[in-house]
């Protein structure tokens, strides 16, 4: 009888602490979607302040991850979690390192929007297609938040074609900038190829963990679909 109620006591604190690992993720998107609205403030408005605000947020996410990370293991060794709460809790450490790799690119939009200050960095013709880059992000970034708490499978899958969206504005925008007619010279072109590709890759961090999402509830990866997009290249520090 005792060890059927430890049991049962244990089960609860184990579940009580893996609500809590999932409302730190929660907190990890929203955070995620506020650094890269401010990033973009910073690189299309000439704004200082919202530049550095980003980049210290995006340091400071490393304390929000050391304790996420910190949750998960204790999940792991509190209680041996079997089938779905084992699923939860490896698929949260994933998670946890793709929102970290999310917040580095939202800081190094700010970071490049402040190494030109005063200078603007986006040509005027070319902010429609930023503007455009950072409004999906920041709608996939809201979806995204609403699935880490309904683990709702068809939104999930939702995200993928919002991503291909986001593609085809990275690829026509490095069309543009490569064009023989570029009018604005080399350095703007190397700017642009960069937040091109931070915007890009922001967005493919959202596929993957809505893949992620998507094995909890089912076990299984989506067809065709990556639980990784970790490989940033050059693009992290």
């Amino acid at each position: 009888m005792a060890a059927r109620h430890y049991c049962r006591v244990m089960r609860t604190v184990f579940h009580s602490k893996l609500d809590e690992f999932s409302d730190q993720l929660v907190r990890f998107c929203e955070t995620n979607t506020r650094l890269l609205a401010r990033a973009t403030v910073a690189l299309l408005e000439g704004d200082e302040v919202a530049a550095t605000e980003v980049i210290d947020g995006a340091a400071e996410l490393q304390e929000l991850r050391d304790l996420s990370e910190q949750h998960a293991f204790e999940l792991l060794l509190l209680q041996a979690p079997v089938a779905g709460d084992l699923r939860q809790v490896v698929s949260g450490i994933y998670i946890v390192e793709h929102f970290t790799r999310m917040a580095a690119l939202a800081g190094h939009i700010a970071r490049v929007a402040r190494r030109r200050h005063p200078n603007p960095v986006v040509p005027e013709p070319v902010v429609p297609v930023i503007r455009d880059l950072a409004r999906r992000d920041a709608a996939m970034a809201t979806h995204l938040q609403e699935l880490l708490t309904t683990r709702d499978v068809q939104l999930a899958l939702s995200l993928d074609a919002e991503d291909d969206a986001v593609d085809d504005l990275h690829s026509g925008l490095m069309k543009q900038i490569s064009a023989e007619d570029w009018p604005h010279g080399s350095v703007s072109a190397v700017d642009l190829a960069l937040l091109a590709r931070y915007y890009e890759r922001f967005a493919d961090h959202t596929v993957s963990i809505a893949n992620r999402v998507v094995y909890l509830a089912t076990g299984e990866k989506p067809v065709g679909g990556s639980l990784s997009h970790m490989d940033d290249g050059s693009v992290l520090d």
